[in-house]
């Protein structure tokens, strides 16, 4: 049940970086005051703000799309789904429920997590921290050879960062359960280790 937790854990945190994708570095600067006027035509969406100027969603569009947004969030979700697989069937290797648990999960999340929803929502954040010049420099810079190299390597960076975030998440999530053991047994499974193999309960 515990590494069922972990995994679970696990599992939001691929979401928040997902929602947070793609990494952007770039170099402060005096924000203008006139707006560079956008050639690109806006897309009208049903969940599109009212309220966002059409020129400048259309800009975010183009940068998300050029950054691939879409498709590195997509692998972030299919790397932390296998994540949730492993850990489900590692805390439960002789139940054979446990892969169709995770099979029965993996299908019903997909059923009801849907990235164009989540593109909706995370327009507005864009809109909130970047104004319209900045999103002109950022599409500038990743139309740039250095920008398009960082793109090539983005997603092997993002992937080899969660790789690492992920195991050292999880060795600290096991410490900190083994610390935990005495003080509350009823959340860290300690209870069931005085159980033998079989299941039942050790009458000694």
């Amino acid at each position: 049940m515990r590494t069922l937790l972990v995994g679970c854990a696990l599992l939001s945190g691929a979401l928040l970086v997902l929602a947070h994708s793609p990494s952007l570095r770039v170099n402060a600067q005096e924000k203008p005051a006139a707006a560079k006027p956008s050639q690109s035509p806006a897309k009208s969406t049903p969940q599109a703000s009212s309220a966002l100027d059409p020129q400048k969603e259309a800009r975010i569009r183009e940068l998300m799309e050029v950054t691939g947004a879409k498709d590195l969030g997509q692998q972030l979700i299919a790397a932390g789904m296998e994540q949730f697989r492993s850990s489900v069937q590692d805390s439960q290797p002789n139940n054979p429920r446990a892969k169709q648990f995770v099979d029965a999960f993996v299908a019903r999340f997909q059923k009801h997590f849907d990235s164009d929803s989540l593109t909706e929502r995370v327009i507005p954040i864009y809109d909130k921290y970047l104004t319209t010049d900045d999103l002109q420099g950022l599409l500038d810079y990743y139309h740039s050879p250095l920008g398009q190299r960082m793109l090539k390597a983005l997603p092997e960076v993002t992937r080899e960062s969660q790789a690492a975030g992920f195991a050292l998440g999880q060795k600290a999530a096991q410490e900190t359960m083994e610390e935990l053991k005495t003080d509350f047994p009823e959340f860290t499974g300690a209870n069931e280790e005085d159980k033998h193999p079989g299941g039942e309960p050790n009458q000694n």
